[in-house]
């Protein structure tokens, strides 16, 4: 008898979608391990760490750390969330061959919401940010939205409202 595909979630979508949220959603009800990158970051460098100037730097540093851990749990024969924005085609791209060859199966979910409201949603929470979210500005939010790019329809995904 063959064991079980491993699954992989992808989690995507732009700050302030939603995507945690819904991940946390999708942890209940497939008992999968959720790896949420940013709650690792706020966990060592707080959440005011996006001015510093090493953000990134630490910000691909723990996206390194993070696929790495869930690549460990696929290999095992375990089922991942993998929270983390992936804003670019390429990067979702990437990682759904990545989890292909290992011979896991990728599923894509893409968390859209407005973008008026994401970044609505943002600066006030940033106002006073809990402890698993960032603050991020208004100026900051502007800056990264120009980085972001929606899945288009040849993508497979699924998508969450």
């Amino acid at each position: 008898m063959k064991d079980k595909q491993p699954i992989a979630y992808v989690i995507c979508g732009f700050i302030g979608a939603g995507k945690t949220t819904f991940a946390r959603k999708l942890e209940k009800e497939t008992n999968a391990i959720r790896i949420t990158k940013d709650e690792w970051l706020i966990k060592i460098f707080g959440n005011k760490i996006t001015s510093d100037k090493n953000f990134e730097e630490y910000d691909k540093n723990i996206i390194d750390l993070t696929r790495n851990f869930a690549f460990k749990i696929l290999a095992s024969g375990g089922d991942v969330i993998i929270d983390e924005g992936f804003w670019a085609k390429s990067q979702r791209d990437d990682m759904k061959k990545k989890i292909s060859e290992m011979g896991a199966k990728p599923i894509l979910y893409y968390v859209e919401y407005p973008t008026e409201k994401m970044r609505e949603r943002v600066v006030s929470r940033s106002k006073i940010p809990p402890e698993d979210s960032f603050e991020i500005s208004g100026e900051m939010f502007d800056n990264y939205v120009k980085y972001w790019e929606p899945p288009t329809e040849d993508e497979e995904f699924i998508l969450i409202k």
